[in-house]
């Protein structure tokens, strides 16, 4: 675990997974990039906005029956609303993400396509594709603007960059994201989980709402 000072308000920091390159202060709300055992300040993020959401920083759980903790958050807005990306760390040390939205959650990995995905362009709902042999239709094709967020995350966010994203899932429980706001655009596979199916603790009181 490194443990640092942040480089604008001096509040203390920590990165508990080593997947984090960057964590937000809790104190000042900027973004500190983590290079090797010193910390560098990259800029402020957004405000996030109060979604009902009953996880939380350090929240715990499983899926499958391996161990996790969430220790980031991306908070996203959509035309129908928010979605939140927890960032989840194993207890193997694998980084992981738990989507959630209106009552709904997904567990995705980040995983390297073994071909090339096609342009969101040429995406339609309800279109067949497959993704590494398993046939995924297209649910729904959204632009996502990011809010903020906060914690360790494994990359660098901006409040207001634009994502346009692709949700893809199976007739079964298995369920993919393709993240445009990157080149090559981002791919990560999973399922959807029900609620209390990840055995969740340490979530927030209906006082912390």
């Amino acid at each position: 675990m490194l443990r640092a000072n942040c480089p604008s308000c001096g509040a203390a920091l920590r990165f508990v997974s080593k997947a984090s390159l960057y964590t937000v202060c809790a104190a000042c709300g900027n973004l500190v990039l983590r290079k090797d055992l010193d910390v560098e300040l990259v800029g402020a993020l957004g405000q996030l906005q109060d979604d009902g959401t009953p996880i939380r920083l350090g929240t715990r759980g499983a899926f499958h029956d391996r161990k996790f903790e969430a220790v980031g958050r991306i908070q996203l807005q959509f035309p129908a609303g928010f979605w939140n990306e927890w960032h989840l760390l194993f207890a193997a040390g694998e980084s992981g993400w738990l989507g959630e939205a209106a009552g709904t959650y997904v567990v995705t990995f980040h995983t390297k396509a073994r071909g090339p995905l096609p342009a969101f362009e040429r995406l339609s709902p309800g279109q067949s594709l497959d993704i590494d042999g398993e046939a995924f239709a297209v649910k729904t094709l959204d632009a996502a603007t990011c809010v903020g967020g906060e914690g360790e995350l494994p990359f660098r966010i901006e409040s207001g960059y634009m994502a346009p994203v692709a949700d893809l899932a199976t007739h079964g429980r298995r369920f993919a994201t393709i993240d445009y706001s990157e080149t090559p655009p981002l791919l990560f596979v999973g399922e959807a989980v029900e609620f209390d199916e990840l055995k969740l603790e340490g979530l927030r009181t209906l006082e912390g709402w």
